[in-house]
């Protein structure tokens, strides 16, 4: 073959790549895959509600530790760490805290908190929720009873854990109202579901908790607006040179891009005007202030 034979060759297997590109490219604009790929263990629409520890089976939840968890972590009192760090004792203790692990940025943001009922619950659901760089590759448990039979193992191999620890616990600051009106204390008690659904992956509502993507909301009902120390807030909020009213929260709930344009919480706000009421209304059982 001479030269021009081998340069028709080149030019042909050129144009072949060329037509196989344009082929793929045009087929992946034209039939778009739009199936959205979700864990099988994780199920958002269970990962934060309230649980409580009395439906547990603590021998189920050793199974399922043993079965899920013993690759990456060891139970056993002074346990040595494997991937992740040693169990032994975590119920009730700060989050983040042994001193000879070396745990995920997002992780330390938490380091606040303790590991208690709920911060498990929703750790143990879905961990990338709860820490978004945590470096534990693991889905999460959709089956909440699975969860709850897990947490009550954890209870029995610490020592330090809160003998009432059997629900998710929250000092009493309850609205004085609820215990006169039943519908009050059930709209209270819808509130902090609803907070649990839409709010709590960005928020915590606990005293001295640490703030997520979010600040967080305990004592927010009435206080001055973008006014928290540690937390950054976004040029439009700080304009906002008023307080977390019942109304400016409603707005704010309501849409928070059309109250403060260009704020930095990324959520398109909830459109029935119950829920926000049931949510504000368990805010304002989170601000003692407000209580008079």
């Amino acid at each position: 073959m001479d030269s021009f034979d081998w340069n028709r060759l080149a030019v042909a297997g050129l144009f072949s790549v060329c037509v196989l590109a344009a082929s793929w490219g045009i087929g992946s604009v034209v039939i778009q895959n739009q199936t959205q790929i979700k864990s099988v263990f994780s199920n958002d629409s269970d990962q934060n509600e309230s649980i409580d520890l009395a439906s547990a089976n603590p021998a189920k939840g050793r199974e399922l530790a043993t079965q899920q968890c013993s690759l990456c972590h060891t139970f056993n009192e002074n346990g040595a760490n494997k991937i992740g760090p040693n169990l032994y004792g975590v119920m009730g203790h700060k989050i983040a805290s042994k001193p000879n692990f070396n745990y995920s940025d997002s992780l330390k943001k938490h380091q606040k908190e303790s590991w208690d009922v709920q911060n498990l619950n929703l750790w143990l659901a879905h961990p990338t929720n709860f820490a978004p760089d945590t470096i534990m590759a693991y889905p999460g448990i959709s089956v909440q009873q699975d969860r709850i039979d897990v947490i009550a193992y954890l209870k029995t191999i610490s020592p330090s854990a809160p003998s009432s620890a059997s629900a998710i616990e929250k000092k009493d600051n309850s609205d004085p109202r609820e215990k006169s009106n039943p519908e009050i204390k059930s709209n209270l008690s819808q509130g902090k579901e609803e907070f649990q659904q839409h709010c709590a992956v960005c928020h915590t509502d606990t005293v001295e908790g640490n703030t997520r993507l979010g600040p967080n909301l305990y004592n927010i009902v009435n206080k001055p607006i973008a006014s928290q120390s540690n937390y950054t807030y976004s040029g439009s909020l700080k304009l906002k040179k008023m307080n977390w009213t019942e109304s400016n929260l409603d707005q704010w709930i309501e849409n928070p891009q059309q109250w403060a344009p260009g704020n930095k919480m990324n959520y398109k706000g909830i459109s029935s005007a119950d829920i926000r009421k049931n949510i504000i209304l368990y805010l304002h059982s989170l601000s003692p202030q407000d209580k008079n």
